[in-house]
């Protein structure tokens, strides 16, 4: 099971290798939108103006009391939702990057996978006795929010367990209406027996980090890794940006550093690596349900 946390692990390792944001414990339980977070280890690195950190909270740090390791904040920065967190989860002090601002990435790259420039989709299918009167075949709701396109009619042979037969594409229609949509077949099909409808259908995006991204947003066991070249990708790009501003230069660059488009130059390879990946997975696809010719 790989989850959305795994996954911003794993582009947070690629991005910062052994480099490492300093980190504070939650030391009582945090509610949701609390003004106040208590954390276990000294605080005296906290000053107003930082941010926190920790699950999907983001915080902006008011000020602080020492005494009592107490940190007042304001919930919900940079559009974070506000989440409870329990005692003993980490808290990074002042990020190079959240996993919420990587959470949301993760997602639109998620989402940007069964788009017609990249073309991927996940496997889905519904299942329905034969209408041998009329050859019509309603399309449950589901499949027509997320439907890209239909991969494959098939009706099991009447008397056999796993024996198929495909439905060729110039014998069916796909009607989508305001109301109901359905599908027509041109041929009669025998009763008695079922008929399964294969379709493309696009990926989902993740709520929480727990989730898994296999069952909640459709990714197949070899697809996790293109998500998080996308979000490298990304994170070496607005790296750069950072540097380029031209109000300020917040993020200097210092003379002993990598040269001006270093960070640019290698977010280009990571998405020519991003896009095999693509490419590989597209054949994956056509090799698990091959293209039908028309008979």
């Amino acid at each position: 099971m790989t989850t959305m946390r795994d996954m911003i692990a794993d582009t947070r390792r690629m991005a910062y290798g052994s480099l490492h944001d300093q980190i504070n414990l939650v030391a009582e339980p945090y509610t949701a939108g609390d003004t106040t977070l208590v954390l276990d280890m000294d605080i005296t690195g906290i000053t107003p103006g930082m941010s926190l950190s920790s699950d999907l909270n983001v915080w902006y740090v008011k000020g602080t009391e020492p005494a009592t390791n107490s940190v007042f904040v304001i919930p919900g920065f940079d559009n974070s939702p506000l989440k409870s967190v329990a005692v003993n989860q980490f808290v990074y002090i002042k990020p190079r990057v959240t996993d919420w601002y990587m959470f949301e990435t993760m997602n639109q790259e998620i989402l940007r996978l069964s788009t017609p420039e990249h073309g991927l989709y996940q496997i889905a299918s519904w299942t329905v006795p034969v209408d041998p009167t009329w050859q019509t075949y309603e399309i449950p709701q589901e499949a027509y929010d997320n439907m890209i396109g239909m991969l494959r009619i098939r009706y099991r042979v009447p008397g056999s367990p796993d024996v198929w037969m495909d439905i060729p594409e110039k014998s069916y229609r796909i009607q989508f209406n305001a109301g109901t949509s359905f599908v027509r077949l041109l041929r009669n099909i025998p009763s008695g027996t079922e008929i399964e409808f294969l379709y493309k259908a696009t990926f989902q995006q993740a709520e929480n980090l727990a989730d898994n991204v296999n069952t909640v947003c459709g990714l197949s066991s070899t697809m996790v890794d293109i998500p998080t070249l996308g979000c490298l990708a990304t994170l070496l790009r607005t790296t750069e940006s950072r540097r380029g501003q031209v109000q300020q230069q917040g993020d200097a660059r210092r003379s002993g550093e990598v040269t001006a488009g270093s960070n640019m130059a290698i977010a280009s390879m990571v998405e020519k690596d991003h896009q095999m990946r693509i490419w590989e997975e597209a054949a994956r696809l056509i090799q698990r349900v091959p293209i039908q010719r028309s008979l």
